[in-house]
């Protein structure tokens, strides 16, 4: 709920624009754009969770790729 209303209030959404778009977002049908640090985190996620990285070591992985 938060994010969808922070995502329509990022997009200026007002009256049945916003309804309609929080209906879709809670509901999982819209298309969530990530931020590019978002984008980020989910690409060294996946790469760390691929390389099987656990605690301290995955902790410095992450570090390292989220700074470039």
């Amino acid at each position: 709920m938060k994010t969808c209303n922070s995502q329509a209030g990022n997009q200026k959404l007002t009256g049945d624009a916003r309804k309609s778009f929080m209906s879709d977002c809670l509901s999982g049908k819209a298309s969530t754009t990530l931020t590019p640090q978002q984008e980020r985190m989910k690409s060294c996620n996946v790469q760390a969770t691929t390389q099987k990285l656990k605690g301290d070591a995955r902790k410095h992985f992450m570090s390292t790729c989220l700074k470039g």
